[in-house]
């Protein structure tokens, strides 16, 4: 694994090309298209990360399996940059800092959203609209389900916490019990 500045740095680049090219959104999907490629086929990613295997076998990899997708050549020229460069071991981390650089550009904010039972699509809607409203950006939820929440939800904005928790709640007053 790399550190976060270096996926930052190559992500940066990767978006900056892609603005160049006005494909930005079809770069992050092509990226995406071949991170799922290689969840679903573990001996690609074994292949293209093994430091036991030589550039140019990983190349002719790389290119048999990226030949039927119809990738831009900026994507597939950046997947062999990460080969050349040993990197690939590196690619979800790129990714995921893309994915942020591009969401960012476009005025959308990730907010996870932790709650014991499933909201309603009314409490959803809600939630998302007096985020919007907080934020000024569009907002994507990213709901997770957590048993020990016991009721009410912890939405995380950024590095924003609002912990409107059972659980929190509960921990509180009995804080306050001790207290006296």
């Amino acid at each position: 694994m790399i550190g976060g500045g270096l996926a930052r740095r190559y992500a940066r680049a990767l978006l900056g090309i892609g603005q160049e090219e006005r494909q930005v959104r079809r770069v992050l999907a092509e990226t995406d298209r071949f991170a799922l490629l290689l969840s679903e086929v573990p001996a690609l990613r074994e292949a293209l990360e093994a430091s036991h295997i030589n550039s140019r076998d990983k190349m002719a990899v790389l290119d048999a399996t990226v030949s039927g997708e119809d990738f831009l050549p900026v994507t597939s020229n950046f997947l062999r940059l990460l080969i050349d460069k040993g990197r690939m071991n590196a690619f979800t981390q790129i990714l995921s800092e893309l994915r942020r650089l591009v969401e960012e550009l476009e005025g959308i904010e990730r907010v996870e959203v932790v709650s014991a039972v499933p909201l309603p699509g009314t409490q959803r809607d809600f939630l998302k609209n007096v985020l919007e409203r907080q934020t000024g950006k569009r907002i994507e939820l990213e709901e997770t389900l957590d048993p020990a929440v016991l009721g009410g939800m912890v939405v995380k904005v950024g590095s924003t916490i609002y912990d409107g928790s059972v659980r929190t709640q509960l921990s509180r007053i009995r804080e306050n019990l001790r207290k006296g």
